[in-house]
């Protein structure tokens, strides 16, 4: 009896031990496990759609401001093409006389969509350039398309 309490509490301990020591020190254990996850639990086909369309959204602003953003433009197309983005637009001063021209656009999540990772699929896509005190954009815009709250 006292071998079977025994071993009742050691294998459990072992367990724990070897899966902690696995978790710090093999570098694709996180990956596997993840994979695990999502084999027992597929991504559902509506969060799928709702990535690609967020990277499709991503990549075509990204091109629009290339072509439309391109060092030399004034402020007033500037101001043009935020709003046909449905990108807010706010001005903050920077050193040497210059001004960030910058925008925002937040994408709530759906509860469908929860993982272990990121929760639900909110984002943010977040456009910038800079400006010279003419209003003049004097660099190539940034554009950006990230999660907000994953770990």
């Amino acid at each position: 009896m006292k071998l079977k309490w025994k071993l009742g509490i050691a294998i459990p301990i072992v367990l724990l031990a070897a899966g902690v020591v696995c978790w710090f020190t093999v570098v694709d254990f996180r990956f596997r496990l993840w994979e695990a996850y999502f084999a027992v639990r597929p991504v559902p086909h509506l969060c799928k759609q709702r990535a690609d369309a967020f990277q499709t959204r991503v990549e075509r602003i990204k091109a629009d401001a290339k072509n439309s953003l391109k060092p030399g433009t004034k402020k007033p197309d500037v101001v043009r093409f935020f709003a046909s983005q449905n990108i807010p637009l706010a001005f903050f001063p920077a050193e040497h006389n210059r001004e960030y021209a910058t925008g925002t656009v937040y994408v709530s999540g759906l509860a469908v969509c929860e993982n272990v990772a990121c929760g639900d699929d909110a984002a943010l896509i977040g456009l910038s350039v800079i400006m010279d005190g003419n209003g003049t954009v004097v660099s190539d815009p940034e554009v950006v398309g990230m999660y907000t709250n994953c770990l």
